[in-house]
């Protein structure tokens, strides 16, 4: 297992994905291009909920 460490690293990088990530959400709502950054989300937001279950273990 990573050490927690490495794992709080990786959480924190995730969670600045995910801002950055819903800004630009919010700038393209509307257009086609919408649906793909929604799905990005979805994907950072799995990453981090596995991220910081692998810290509990």
């Amino acid at each position: 297992m990573a050490d927690a460490e490495n794992i709080n690293s990786r959480i924190e990088q995730a969670k600045k994905l995910k801002e950055s990530l819903e800004a630009k959400f919010e700038k393209v709502k509307g257009s086609p291009r919408e649906e793909e950054f929604a799905l990005q989300i979805e994907k950072v937001d799995a990453l981090i909920a596995h991220l910081e279950q692998e810290l509990e273990e």
